[in-house]
């Protein structure tokens, strides 16, 4: 135990301070083990300490924190995969898992109040170098496929609320007739 410890805490550190030399020489293909055992015990992590920052149910946050953040892994890897292929990428689906579960990294600190989305805005700078090793990108191009969804989420976002304000107006307006 005390070897996949320390294992973990090099592998978090590489991850962290030196992205762009871990993604560099991280295999991108070979499975989802590792990758997905450093992503729970990031997410492990995260849980326990929202659960106690929050006064949560430490249970729930043990059982529920990785479970839904292996999930996100492998939807967010889809994603990213599809965007990255949609700017030229190369890579593959593995690779963008491996990139997604790696990247996790942040999220043992993200419970911390303040820092949270301070690496959260780092989590994306992880994802942007990753796609250019994973994907053989340039750093533009990777930037470019990274902000895809987000770009997408802000217009569906938009959308919704003119759909909704345009309802409301409708409805106030018929009101007064």
């Amino acid at each position: 135990m005390s070897e996949f410890i320390d294992e973990f805490i090099e592998t978090w550190k590489k991850v962290i301070t030196t992205p762009g030399d871990f993604f560099r020489d991280m295999p991108t293909s070979g499975g989802y083990e590792a990758p997905l055992k450093f992503a729970v015990v990031n997410y492990l992590i995260a849980g326990i300490g929202t659960a106690l920052i929050s006064f949560g149910s430490l249970f729930a946050a043990v059982i529920a924190a990785p479970v839904f953040g292996v999930i996100g892994v492998f939807i967010g890897g889809l994603i990213l995969y599809v965007c990255f292929k949609v700017v030229g990428g190369s890579g593959s689906y593995e690779g963008t898992v491996r990139l997604a579960a790696y990247s996790s990294a942040v999220t043992a600190v993200s419970w911390i109040p303040i820092v949270g989305w301070v690496v959260g805005l780092y989590a994306i700078y992880l994802n942007i170098v990753g796609g250019t090793f994973v994907h053989n990108l340039t750093m533009v191009k990777s930037a470019i496929a990274v902000f895809i969804p987000v770009v997408v989420l802000a217009i569906i976002v938009a959308l919704l609320a003119a759909a909704i304000v345009a309802m409301i107006a409708s409805i106030g307006l018929s009101g007064l007739c």
